[in-house]
């Protein structure tokens, strides 16, 4: 797998080398750097990975021989709600912990985010691993995850669904007070104490139903999961897409997602933006927090240079350092006496 991303790397650093900056044709804005040839009877676009949405251009002159295509980008989400907010409840947020590793691992995990604002009541957590491990965690709020959409080797080929951890967690809070769902896997760590008061006033602001990472349009572009989905039966004239790592959502958002199964066996970074933009809820960039949450730990600032620029989360901390390193940023936050 190292190898592939390796060569898939060197690949990439080459096309864009010899290729040509492409320019959005409607603003003129740098969209990427890629190489476009023809071949086959089709365009060929290498190297670029801004999902570009090639467009046939408008010419001042009427001719037979030559006519141009160009590209541009989808505009920011930005879809209203249409659904009224809910009020008179108490706002009571609970993190919602995606992890497939040791119950050593998971409990130190868990006594992060204690010191980022959510008591262990507020926190269930949804395990990948096996069952033998899931036995040996003590935190009482738990469920091992067991459909096969979920355990997949090839997240993006393979379509991973994160439908059951939605269905699930739904199921758990049947007759419970909680008002919003902070999602986080646990390599996507916290670096301030109050987060869940940080997503919920970002939420009021934006108006939102649904606050993600790297939230974009991407029907009808070069976008390579689109690419992959899109078929002669799709019916959405939308389709966004998102980092699945973490995401922020109403209770009413997040129940609405799980009961609906349309775009069920889509890729997970597909299916749960769309799915909830279909059903009339707003879903909102969180502002200037992308640059923090990347897919690859080449891409992503160090913990101290996250927290000099504002950093809510880190994502992704893969290695132990770099965990200790968080949490010494966090370590003004009391301690459960649980974590020593």
């Amino acid at each position: 797998m190292q190898l592939k991303q390796a060569i898939r790397d060197t690949g990439v650093w080459f096309f864009r080398l010899i290729g040509s900056e492409i320019l959005d044709c409607r603003t003129g804005k740098p969209l990427g750097r890629g190489l476009i040839f023809y071949w086959g009877g089709r365009v060929h676009l290498l190297g670029c990975d801004c999902a570009v949405v090639p467009v046939p251009m408008p010419q001042k002159r009427l001719t037979y021989w030559k006519q141009s295509i160009g590209f541009t980008a989808h505009p920011e989400v930005d879809f209203p709600s249409q659904h009224a907010a809910s009020t008179g409840s108490p706002e009571k947020v609970l993190l919602v912990l995606l992890d497939h590793r040791d119950a050593a691992s998971v409990e130190k995990t868990i006594c992060l985010w204690t010191k980022a604002g959510f008591d262990r009541e507020n926190l269930l957590l949804a395990y990948g691993g096996s069952q033998d491990a899931f036995q040996k965690i003590a935190h009482p709020q738990k469920f091992l995850l067991t459909e096969s959409k979920h355990r997949t080797s090839d997240h993006q080929r393979e379509r991973q669904s994160y439908r059951e951890i939605f269905s699930r967690t739904a199921e758990w809070l049947q007759g419970r007070s909680f008002t919003h769902i902070l999602f986080q896997e646990y390599d996507h760590l916290p670096m301030v104490a109050d987060l869940p008061e940080r997503m919920l006033r970002c939420l009021a602001q934006e108006k939102a139903d649904v606050l993600a990472y790297h939230l974009a349009r991407v029907d009808a572009s070069t976008n390579p999961h689109w690419l992959a989905t899109v078929t002669e039966t799709y019916g959405q004239p939308v389709a966004l897409s998102m980092l699945g790592t973490g995401h922020f959502w109403t209770l009413q958002a997040w129940e609405a997602v799980s009961a609906d199964a349309v775009l069920a066996d889509w890729y997970l970074e597909l299916d749960i933006p769309t799915t909830a933009q279909r059903l009339g809820y707003r879903v909102r960039e969180i502002p200037s927090q992308g640059r923090f949450v990347q897919n690859l730990v080449s891409n992503r600032p160090s913990p101290g240079d996250a927290q000099k620029h504002g950093a809510w989360t880190l994502h992704p901390v893969k290695d132990l350092l770099t965990f200790d390193i968080v949490e010494k940023h966090l370590n003004t936050q009391p301690v459960d006496s649980n974590c020593g």
